[in-house]
């Protein structure tokens, strides 16, 4: 029986959210805990306080030509953790890697161009730079969206900062980063 690494990096992000609004700690403190690798640390005691519990459902982390949306939720759920899901940050980074990949795991830039490597979600290249994110590299979304996000926040300091990106798509004369 195979496993989908997809289907358990969700589980995983969902099992965390729901451990972190089970013990009063916010759901971006949560997420940028499991994000690290870390144990997620119980928040402050609250008394009379009522945390919502969010339920991580749907296509997440799946790639492949199918739907992108699953990889655009768990894409906005891991910026979230550098403070980046929402706003202007988010717009740049959702609109870049919809130019860049179409938010698909499985997306390479040429594959007949022997110079260029580019591959997945964030169009590392080559694509065997994002086995430092994770052994799964070709075929999973959080994998890959770990990896660009770093790459992103090392290289650019945020979405907003990578040149030729916009909320709107990208700027005239923008080959790729």
């Amino acid at each position: 029986m195979a496993v989908n690494g997809a289907a358990v990096a969700a589980g995983l992000i969902g099992t965390g959210l729901l451990w972190g609004a089970l013990h009063n700690k916010s759901v971006l403190d949560t997420t940028k805990d499991v994000i690290k690798g870390k144990k997620p640390a119980p928040g402050p005691e609250q008394s009379g306080v009522t945390t919502p519990v969010f339920a991580v459902t749907g296509n997440i982390g799946s790639g492949g030509s199918g739907s992108s949306t699953g990889n655009i939720a768990l894409g906005q759920l891991m910026a979230a953790a550098y403070g980046w899901g929402t706003g202007a940050n988010w717009a740049y980074l959702k609109s870049g890697w919809e130019e860049e990949s179409g938010w698909r795991v499985d997306a390479a830039y040429d594959k007949a161009d022997p110079y260029n490597h580019a591959y997945g979600i964030p169009q590392a290249n080559p694509g065997t730079k994002m086995a430092s994110a994770g052994k799964d590299w070709q075929t999973s979304a959080a994998t890959q969206i770990k990896w660009g996000l770093g790459y992103i926040k090392d290289k650019y300091g945020a979405p907003v900062n990578v040149p030729g990106w916009s909320a709107n798509g990208p700027v005239a004369g923008y080959e790729g980063y």
